[in-house]
C-alpha cells in the first residue's frame, strides 16, 4: 500500500513566536491566531470600540508596571511620572462601564502604595538577578524548527524567614465576581518555573500570588496557588502538542474557525468580517528586518534545558514515588527523528 506524504511548507517565522496570550488565542480560535500573528488588518467596528481597546491595554500596562516599580523601591512620585510617560492612550479617555482612565490607574497604584505602608508583603523581599531587582524578567525558550516561547514574570519574591519563593502576578479585571478557577490551573503560573530555574535552581516548589485589581470595586483581591515541578512535566508536553498542532494546520493549509468565539466579553472579534477571505489578501508580507524578534531576553533556554532541569527537580521533589515516576516517564518518552525533531 502506497503511503501519501504531506510536505510541510516553510512556516512564516511570525507564526513560530509563541506566548501565553497567543496560545490562549490558538486554543480559542486557530484562525484568529493565524491572522493575529500574520498582522492582518483589523476591522474595529467604531472609533469608540478602538478607544476602549487602547484604554484597556494602556490601563493594565501602567498599573502593572507601576506596582513593579514600587516593589523595586522607586518613589511614588517617580512611578506616577513614568506612568504618565508610558500611557499610550488619550489622557482624557474614560471607560465608564469598566471604570478605567489614566487617573484611575494612578489611583490603583496609589492604593497599592498605601497597602505597602500598612505592611502588605512585609515578610517578603524582592529577589535580585544580575544585580537588579527581579521585576519584569523576560525569558525565551527555543524549540525545534525555530519555534520560540516567550514570556515574563512580574515580581519574584522570597520570604525573609522561611526562604519560600513566591511569584507576584499582577492582573486587572472589570469583573464584579472574581472566580479563583480563572487562575488556578493557568499554564502561565507553571511556566514561571523557567525563570526560577535560573535565579534559584535549588527549589522544587513555589507559590503564585495573583494580585487582581478589580476596577469597578477599586480594590485588590489576592489568590495564592502552590506550584510544583511535577506539574511542569505536563506543561512541557502541552507546549509540544501546541507546536505539532500548528505544524498540522500549516501542512493542510487550514486554520479552523471557531464560530462560538466570534464574540467574547460582549465584543465582536476584530477579524469577524475578514476571516473568510483569502489569507494572502488580508495579511502582511513577512519582511525579516521589520518582523524579526530582536528583543534581548534576560533568560534564554532551550527545550533540552527544560527537560534536564525537570528531571533534576522531579527527582528531588517532596512527593509520592508514583507521581514522580509518572512525570519522569512522560519526559523520558520523548524521542527524536533523524532530523533531530521531537516525535510525540
Amino acid at each position: 500500500m502506497e503511503t501519501t506524504v504531506i510536505e510541510t511548507k516553510e512556516i512564516d517565522p511570525r507564526i513560530k513566536l509563541l506566548s501565553y496570550s497567543s496560545l490562549l488565542t490558538l486554543h480559542t480560535c486557530p484562525r484568529k491566531y493565524q491572522l493575529y500573528r500574520l498582522k492582518a488588518t483589523d476591522d474595529v467596528s467604531s472609533p469608540l470600540a478602538e478607544s476602549n481597546q487602547n484604554l484597556t491595554f494602556a490601563f493594565g500596562h501602567v498599573v502593572g508596571d507601576g506596582v513593579q516599580r514600587l516593589m523595586a523601591g522607586q518613589s511614588e512620585d517617580s512611578v506616577i511620572f513614568q506612568m504618565f510617560l508610558d500611557f499610550h492612550a488619550d489622557l482624557a479617555d474614560f471607560n465608564e462601564k469598566q471604570n478605567k482612565s489614566f487617573y484611575l490607574a494612578v489611583a490603583a497604584v496609589q492604593k497599592f502604595a498605601n497597602m505597602r505602608q500598612f505592611g502588605f508583603l512585609d515578610d517578603y523581599e524582592v529577589m535580585m538577578y544580575n544585580g537588579k531587582p527581579a521585576c519584569e524578567l523576560s525569558f525565551t525558550i527555543s524549540f525545534p524548527d525555530g519555534f520560540k516561547m516567550r514570556g515574563s514574570v512580574d515580581v519574584v519574591l522570597q520570604h525573609k524567614t522561611s526562604g519560600k519563593v513566591m511569584i507576584l502576578e499582577l492582573k486587572t479585571s472589570s469583573t464584579t465576581n472574581l472566580n479563583p478557577t480563572t487562575y488556578k490551573n493557568s499554564a502561565q503560573g507553571i511556566g514561571y518555573s523557567v525563570i526560577l530555574d535560573v535565579i534559584c535552581p535549588d527549589i522544587t516548589s513555589y507559590d503564585v500570588l495573583y494580585l487582581v485589581y478589580l476596577t469597578k470595586d477599586m480594590n485588590y483581591e489576592q489568590l495564592t496557588f502552590p506550584k510544583t515541578y511535577l506539574q511542569r512535566a505536563t506543561w512541557i508536553q502541552e507546549l509540544l502538542l501546541d507546536i505539532e498542532t500548528i505544524k498540522l494546520y500549516e501542512s493542510v493549509g487550514v486554520y479552523p474557525m471557531r464560530g462560538e468565539s466570534c464574540n467574547s466579553f460582549f465584543r465582536d472579534c476584530e477579524y469577524l468580517n475578514q476571516c473568510t477571505l483569502s489569507t494572502k489578501l488580508i495579511t502582511t508580507r513577512y519582511i525579516p528586518e521589520d518582523h524579526a524578534d530582536n528583543k534581548v531576553y534576560d533568560i534564554q533556554l532551550t527545550l533540552m534545558d527544560l527537560i534536564n532541569r525537570q528531571m533534576i527537580g522531579t527527582s528531588s521533589a517532596d512527593s509520592s514515588a508514583e507521581m514522580a515516576v509518572s512525570s519522569e516517564s512522560e519526559l523520558s518518552s520523548l524521542t527524536y527523528d533523524d532530523s533531530g525533531d521531537i516525535k510525540l
